[in-house]
């Protein structure tokens, strides 16, 4: 018999599924497996084992709701592709519904506020090294102005990048699902940018000036999602501020846009979500909001 395990993870890939989502689903899918006893019984699961295995994961492990959901997506996705597939006649997540989250108990924000990414940069801005500093920060605006992903970044080639007036125009070749999208860094937000394209024509190192890639490390002629989290995480530190990851910049892009009450279609477009329900986080009040209403009474 076929691993229906590998089977599915191939499927991901061949979907278009970003390596991250694909890690998080496996490793749903194997926990699922150990918890149930073996893989071979995976097959013949029932409503009633989902629903003990998700009542194991509230109440013996204590995960959070949202946490909790994230398993149950994973479980939709594999055991739809399982029916799908004709390795089950009947999909035991038809009837299992998410754990129900109250607007009011939504947890901490994925974004930073306004005063969190003045500090942030400030920190980033003491980079000793001009070079490193430089290019740190123009990473950063690219996420947190401009709304892209690490790994769009991280693929950025210089012929990517050009002036449109006085802004940056930004193409993001292979983005989320193959996706080719134009992105604009407005002027305002353009100077490291702009510097750091200026000092990457005067790199010392021939395999920098050979390379093909915006951002190049210090060792080598592409930088790596690992080494922008490094980084980042290194300034977070600094500042005390912890959880700083590049997608929190990416989430406080869309959060600054609808505080500045950009319409929820523009958000959208702007952060190339598929689906407005995605955007729709932003332009509700977060948790720390809404405890600032309680605590303006």
């Amino acid at each position: 018999m076929v691993n229906v395990i590998d089977a599915y993870v191939f499927h991901l890939k061949e979907e278009g599924k970003d390596d991250k989502t694909v890690q998080s689903y496996h490793h749903v899918i194997r926990e699922y497996c150990s918890w149930s006893g073996n893989e071979a019984s995976i097959t013949d699961a029932r409503p009633i084992d989902v629903k003990e295995y998700i009542s194991f994961l509230r109440h013996d492990k204590r995960l959070n709701p949202a946490t909790v959901n994230k398993y149950i997506t994973a479980l939709n996705s594999f055991f739809l592709y399982l029916e799908e597939a004709g390795y089950i006649k009947e999909n035991p997540m038809t009837r299992i519904k998410r754990v129900a989250i109250a607007d009011s108990d939504s947890g901490e924000p994925k974004w930073l506020t306004s005063t969190e990414q003045e500090r942030f940069i400030s920190y980033a801005e003491l980079e000793p090294s001009d070079w490193l500093r430089t290019r740190n920060l123009a990473i950063i605006d690219l996420m947190l102005y401009a709304g892209l992903r690490v790994q769009e970044v991280v693929d950025l080639a210089v012929a990517d990048i050009s002036l449109n007036g006085k802004d940056v125009k930004v193409i993001v070749r292979d983005g989320k699902k193959g996706k080719y999208a134009v992105v604009t860094l407005v002027h305002k937000y353009s100077r490291n940018l702009k510097q750091w394209l200026k000092l990457r024509g005067e790199c010392e190192k021939a395999s920098h000036r050979n390379s093909p890639w915006l951002f190049v490390s210090e060792r080598s002629e592409q930088i790596t999602t690992r080494g922008i989290q490094k980084f980042m995480k290194k300034y977070g530190d600094l500042a005390g501020m912890e959880g700083i990851t590049p997608h929190r910049l990416r989430h406080s892009f869309c959060k600054n846009l609808a505080l500045n009450d950009t319409p929820i279609e523009i958000i959208r477009r702007l952060a190339r979500h598929e689906s407005i329900n995605t955007t729709a986080i932003y332009v509700d009040p977060s948790h720390e909001e809404l405890i600032k209403s309680l605590r303006r009474m």
